[in-house]
């Protein structure tokens, strides 16, 4: 039971450790990119081609609520505002960590968020479709997302449900058919790596988290 107090103590103090020197560094409306090498594998594999790339799995929206950090994110609950230091331990716990996307041009950052918030309560979308009452991670920014003229920054993009190979992985095959659905493979949508690699957003701070 010792060893066991321990670790956990071990545990949160490294994720208060990697959180709290950098969250007066993170700005309103700066993207948090979630990577691991066992969360969210199935996204990442069919998304992330390229072995030199973090695998990104999920997006949230850093806001500032009442000067408290929190992660504006659609996750298996919906969309919801989750406390930066709660969103930081459920990426530990993955043993993934964080980076930290800026705008380039912050100009429609205000709108971007705002846009954002109007989305909260809004049901996970784990099918991935445009066009409907759900709502799924890089969708939300996608969606949100606006310069200064209020045009959206992030376009859509033909959706990947396959490995580096080509092949359409067992995992989303399994998962459509579920539904009675087939692979949407080319469907319009978005993901983690697509927005993180965009020129309009540029990565200013790495945040890992180890044990």
């Amino acid at each position: 039971m010792r060893h066991i107090i321990i670790l956990l103590f071990l545990l949160a103090a490294t994720v208060m450790q990697a959180q709290v020197p950098s969250e007066d560094k993170i700005l309103e409306g700066d993207l948090l990119f979630a990577y691991s090498s066992t969360a969210g594998r199935a996204i990442s594999e069919a998304t992330v081609h390229d072995s030199n790339e973090l695998p990104f799995y999920h997006v949230a929206i850093a806001t500032w609520v009442e000067g408290k950090l929190y992660a504006l994110e659609a996750i298996d609950e919906g969309v919801t505002l989750t406390p930066f230091e709660l969103f930081c331990e459920r990426i530990a716990k993955s043993q993934g960590g964080l980076r930290v996307g800026r705008l380039r041009d912050r100009s429609g950052v205000e709108q971007s968020v705002s846009n954002a918030l109007m989305y909260l309560g809004k049901p996970y979308d784990d099918l991935y479709m445009i066009d409907t009452q759900e709502i799924y991670c890089s969708e939300l920014v996608q969606l949100s997302y606006v310069n200064g003229k209020g045009q959206r920054l992030f376009p859509l993009i033909n959706m990947s449900f396959h490995d580096s190979n080509g092949r359409i992985l067992d995992y989303w095959r399994e998962h459509y058919a579920k539904h009675g659905m087939a692979v949407p493979e080319g469907a319009l949508g978005t993901n983690p790596a697509q927005i993180a690699h965009d020129p309009a957003v540029e990565i200013v701070l790495g945040i890992a988290f180890t044990q």
